[in-house]
């Protein structure tokens, strides 16, 4: 484990952020973005000088609301729950055919036996689809999977199958429950890989906020010691789902907080997601914080930040950058200037680069 000492600043974390990604007519919102400043490290992605999304390559199936931990008897709520985001293969239209003369009315037909459900799943691909974990945010206190269905059909669109969950949220459910969810919704990734077609070998994360934050941690967490992990998890060392985890090719975070270790000591406003004070549970602060974990075995990081992001303040994304290249791993930082935090997770841009990020690093 590395501690990268850095300046003093501030996280402040709203809830509820994300309550509008499309218009009333159900159309996504368009919000210019402006030209990208790019860390000079970084990598260009191959083309999003237009900040406009491709046409989908394929259709989307969409399976809401199944069980990735947890059951009906507990106190989750929708927690434990995920909507999966499948390709499918587009279908050709035919030319349309003219109307025929109407047809009167004839008797009713008599209910007959019923007619068994489609399968819900397609066939697999002949090669098994690649498959992202998208995390939504909200303060870890609110937010809801389907703020993140744009993207996740984005995804879906693109070639990658996508698998959007609920989490538990504070203050009811504290750290580490939170990253103890995204890691159960990795584990049920590996568990039906063969049944929803999708490669357990090319597993990509994407989340924004608080989402980014826990797949942040989740990823840079994988390589760690016991010693670290234990004070990340609820789950005991010898637990079976430790074995199920698959290896993570690529995450990509939006507007991400990285670092609690530099909160003023007294004061209280994560208290209601970490449990008191940073002078209260100092290992804490430090436990909940990625940019503590970032390591040479950790992969590649796709970071986008709004450079007028007063929420989550843009240096949260610059620290987290310079401690992963500092550490040998491919971290890329695109910044949105002039977009707050709401404001950059709507740019087209966003979408355009984590597209291409995933492109270059799962669709192989």
């Amino acid at each position: 484990m590395r501690r990268l000492p850095i300046g003093k600043r501030s996280i402040c974390v709203f809830a509820g952020l994300f309550c509008l990604l499309t218009s009333g007519n159900g159309v996504p919102l368009s919000v210019a973005a402006a030209d990208p400043t790019r860390d000079p490290a970084s990598p260009a992605p191959a083309d999003a000088s237009s900040g406009e999304t491709k046409p989908a390559a394929f259709d989307v199936k969409k399976i809401p609301n199944l069980q990735f931990c947890g059951d009906d008897s507990d106190d989750r709520g929708s927690a434990g729950r995920c909507d999966v985001y499948l390709p499918q293969a587009k279908t050709a239209a035919g030319p349309a055919t003219p109307p025929g003369p109407a047809t009167p009315p004839g008797p009713a037909t008599p209910p007959g036996p019923a007619t068994p459900p489609k399968p819900a799943i397609n066939p697999a691909p002949d090669r098994p689809w690649p498959v992202v974990l998208v995390v939504h945010g909200g303060g870890w206190a609110t937010g809801d999977k389907w703020t993140m269905e744009r993207h996740a059909r984005d995804l879906a669109g693109d070639g990658f199958a996508a698998v959007a969950i609920n989490y538990r949220h504070a203050p009811s459910f504290k750290f580490p429950d939170q990253v103890d969810d995204v890691r159960a919704a990795l584990v049920w990734i590996t568990e039906n890989a063969a049944r929803y077609g999708w490669d357990s070998r090319r597993v990509g994360m994407y989340g924004y906020s608080a989402g980014g934050h826990l797949v942040s941690l989740v990823a840079t967490l994988a390589d760690e010691p016991w010693e670290s992990v234990r004070q990340t998890t609820a789950w005991p060392q010898e637990d079976e789902r430790w074995e199920k985890l698959p290896p993570i090719g690529a995450v990509c975070i939006g507007g991400p907080p990285t670092d609690f270790r530099d909160l003023p000591p007294d004061n209280t406003s994560l208290s209601f997601f970490l449990g008191g004070s940073r002078r209260e549970l100092p290992g804490v602060y430090a436990a909940a914080s990625p940019i503590c974990f970032t390591s040479p075995n950790d992969p590649p990081f796709q970071i986008i930040h709004g450079e007028a992001d007063w929420i989550v303040p843009i240096n949260n994304a610059k620290n987290f950058h310079r401690s992963l290249v500092d550490s040998d791993v491919d971290s890329c930082l695109q910044t949105l200037p002039g977009k707050g935090h709401l404001f950059a997770f709507l740019s087209p841009k966003l979408t355009v680069w984590m597209l291409e990020f995933f492109e270059q690093r799962l669709a192989k």
